[in-house]
């Protein structure tokens, strides 16, 4: 989730432009469409163009970017991941950007974390019972986007899921 991303485009992007605004993969397509001067309104798309942010023509605005995953993903190796669980690298869940905050949501236990980027990049505190207005207020934005595209929530608790405190 927080992977760099470069684009090179002689004549358009100027050399060493940086910016740490966060982005998604799904933004490609729409940017390359953009960028292309292909203009099809009746597709309907999940990312948004970067091309004015690239060219310096402009900004994109702040937006909520979502990570949903409501499956589980084996471990490589029992005991040897560093998440919360030594039986899965990745529980069933829902990860949201929203500037510097990022909330996690698990749906095994309906547990939250809430992370501050700025001030912890390794996600180490979790601030979600420090700070719970930005805590609700994220997760309402998150059951939101659930309900906008319909995503699949688990259902059925997984027999062999174990709880590691």
């Amino acid at each position: 989730m927080r992977v760099p991303f470069f684009f090179l485009w002689e004549g358009k992007i100027s050399a060493g432009t940086s910016n740490s605004t966060p982005i998604s993969n799904l933004d490609i397509y729409p940017t390359i469409l953009e960028a292309s001067g292909i203009t099809n309104s009746s597709s309907k798309l999940d990312g948004i163009s970067l091309l004015p942010m690239l060219t310096g023509e402009g900004s994109i605005p702040e937006r909520a970017l979502f990570w949903h995953f409501p499956i589980y993903l084996e471990a490589y190796q029992y005991g040897q991941n560093e998440t919360r669980d030594p039986l899965f690298r990745t529980r069933p869940g829902t990860a949201m950007r929203l500037g510097k905050w990022k909330l996690h949501y698990y749906f095994e236990e309906n547990e939250v974390e809430l992370f501050d980027l700025e001030a912890d990049i390794s996600e180490k505190n979790d601030l979600s019972s420090s700070l719970p207005e930005i805590t609700n207020e994220l997760l309402e934005k998150m059951k939101a986007w659930w309900e906008a595209t319909s995503a699949p929530i688990p259902q059925t608790e997984n027999p062999e899921y174990i709880k590691v405190n």
